[in-house]
């Protein structure tokens, strides 16, 4: 009888991972998947409850757009962030459209989904680079006490619906049994930095500046990074499953068509 369980979680292995790469098929063509190292990371989150920890990184990339998916995960919580912004080339023609509240974005992540978040009141929150909302929750069934937050910035003046360039959302879920108040939440929301934004990128000479970027990885390699921002990796439940969100549009400028539409 007990030779029966190993088969069956491996049968339940093998579903889950067919499951996620028929979910991942559907994008894998749609631009460049890669691991990011620390050295390369957009977003930092400085929070005490994830310092010297590293983070799970995948970065999307296509003409228009970059998407980053953050995962950290510590004995004193676990906070994935979302981060999204056009390229540079498209500035005159390319937005963003995503205007989802906090509690609509909190379910994209698969750490919520099944779970009954009650909400509280959301508060607004300046932190060095952007104007954040922030709204404390509480997962009903497991008891944790979290907080999402979101901000969308640099809006395109010319674009007739005021769509923005940049957008940054996430959460940050305590373990069970520990409190997270409004404060603690504003103070978390504070720790985040964006390099190239709030803090300089990493780079050792104006060489680096110059470097072409490195070439695309072998197609098996982009599937497991696509699947590993989807799933977020081993040791608990996390990724987002409708990764990368693909939210770049193209307008036309108030002032009439844009150039290159």
């Amino acid at each position: 009888m007990s030779s029966r369980h190993p088969i069956s979680k491996m049968f339940v292995l093998m579903l889950t991972t067919l499951s996620l790469s028929a979910c991942a098929a559907g994008k894998i063509n749609t631009g460049i998947f890669r691991q990011s190292t620390e050295e390369n990371a957009r977003v930092i989150v400085e929070a005490a409850a994830y310092k010297d920890i590293p983070a799970t990184r995948v970065t999307y990339t296509d003409p228009r757009i970059m998407e980053e998916y953050v995962l950290y995960r510590s004995r004193q919580g676990q906070a994935e962030l979302f981060f999204t912004e056009t390229m540079p080339m498209y500035a005159h023609n390319t937005s963003l459209d995503f205007d989802k509240l906090i509690a609509t974005s909190a379910r994209l992540w698969r750490f919520n989904q099944g779970q009954t978040l009650a909400f509280d009141e959301s508060f607004n929150l300046d932190n060095n680079f952007a104007n954040f909302w922030v709204q404390t929750y509480r997962q009903v069934e497991t008891g944790r006490q979290c907080a999402g937050f979101s901000t969308r910035w640099d809006k395109r003046v010319d674009d007739p619906e005021y769509r923005p360039s940049k957008i940054l959302f996430g959460y940050h879920c305590a373990p069970k049994g520990l409190a997270f108040t409004a404060d603690d939440a504003a103070a978390f929301v504070k720790s985040i930095e964006i390099r190239g934004i709030s803090v300089p990128l990493r780079i050792n000479s104006a060489y680096d500046l110059k470097k072409p970027a490195p070439p695309p990885p072998p197609h098996e390699t982009q599937l497991a990074n696509l699947v590993l921002a989807q799933d977020g990796g081993g040791g608990g439940v996390a990724g987002m499953p409708e990764f990368p969100l693909l939210i770049a549009v193209t307008y036309k400028s108030l002032d009439g068509p844009c150039m290159g539409c």
